[in-house]
């Protein structure tokens, strides 16, 4: 179904979905492929996502030990102005689809891999609104679990939109052993060592990009010749107030709490996040 489809959309034809129609590819992706579509009741313009049928077993086996929500219920779950929304979802030859607010921006990664003029001054207020996106997940009772880069869209006047729930997972009372699953150099220790889990993977996480963000190097360089992920386990990253010497210390305070490997002492709640990088929103960082 998913084949024809996209053949069809190359020879320069329209597709007809369950209510809307394709209008071409916006991106493919190694789980799913999005489309550009429009909603036919509306004309409202629309992203429509379709899970990829190879990658189909994948998702069958998180959500049959995890979770009894598809992708598209787990997004519609939420109503932030920093969250993706999602008007709807189903089903399409076997294939789930979901039905997203159509965004043009451009991946965080994007901006910090090119040093993007457009970060200069705004990176505390990016960070801000990642925290509240992801304060929002949690409150809700999920966990991201891909938090990173790549899954946040900057749009136009450096709006933030957390994407991608593809793994997301309820969060359960108690923590939980997990499968070693999203951006791997984002992976918190205790993923790593296949310990219990909960929210607090998605906290370590926010700190790794925190601190990439604002000093532009990961937080586990090391000029010791530990191997991949290793690091993550073995090196204590550079205090953050050293490597910037103009952010406020209890923001550089806040994102090594993020980054401890231990989750028991780590930060626990990104409301905390929140409210520390709130206060110094005119920083000019």
């Amino acid at each position: 179904m998913l084949r024809r489809l996209l053949q069809r959309l190359r020879g320069g034809q329209s597709v007809e979905l369950p209510g809307y129609t394709a209008l071409g590819v916006i991106r493919r992706g190694s789980m799913s492929v999005i489309f550009r579509g429009r909603d036919r009741k509306t004309d409202r313009i629309v992203a429509v996502k379709i899970h990829k049928p190879e990658a189909r077993k994948a998702v069958e086996r998180l959500e049959s030990r995890y979770r009894d929500f598809t992708e598209g219920q787990i997004t519609a779950a939420f109503d932030h102005p920093n969250i993706v929304k999602c008007f709807g979802c189903g089903d399409l030859g076997g294939n789930h689809y979901l039905v997203l607010e159509y965004l043009e921006g451009v991946p965080l990664a994007s901006l910090m891999a090119g040093k993007s003029k457009r970060l200069q001054g705004a990176r505390l207020r990016l960070l801000h609104q990642s925290a509240a996106a992801l304060a929002h997940v949690h409150a809700k009772r999920f966990v991201h679990q891909d938090f990173c880069p790549k899954n946040l869209l900057v749009i136009n006047g450096n709006l933030v939109k957390l994407i991608d729930f593809g793994l997301a997972i309820p969060l359960l009372d108690k923590p939980i052993v997990r499968s070693r699953v999203g951006t791997a150099e984002i992976l918190a220790p205790e993923l790593l060592r296949r310990e219990p889990c909960d929210q607090r993977i998605d906290i370590f996480a926010w700190g790794v990009v925190a601190y990439e963000l604002l000093c532009g190097q990961w937080p586990f360089e090391s000029p010791e010749h530990h191997q991949g992920l290793n690091r993550v386990l073995n090196v204590t990253p550079v205090p953050l107030g050293r490597r910037v010497p103009g952010l406020p210390e209890e923001v550089a305070n806040l994102v090594m709490r993020c980054l401890v490997k231990e989750p028991d002492r780590r930060l626990r709640s990104m409301n905390t996040a929140v409210g520390v990088v709130e206060r110094h929103l005119d920083a000019g960082v």
